[in-house]
């Protein structure tokens, strides 16, 4: 194999390792997007059960004052 092939070979296999690195990236991307949305979501959640924390204790503190 001459240097010229090997260079050549060596130039097709950056091309494709480029491709793979650019695939790659844009799956991670969209993962972190996914993430983003659970985290919301989750936040929210919190949110309402503090909201229903809240509205027990007032229940209960009208039905049966300290």
């Amino acid at each position: 194999m001459t240097t010229d092939e090997r260079i050549d070979r060596l130039a097709g296999i950056v091309e494709s390792l480029t491709g793979t690195v650019g695939s790659l990236a844009a799956s991670v991307g969209a993962q972190n997007n996914q993430i983003g949305v659970l985290l919301t979501m989750v936040q929210k959640h919190d949110e309402a059960i503090a909201n229903l924390e809240k509205q027990w204790q007032a229940y209960l503190t009208r039905i049966a004052p300290v």
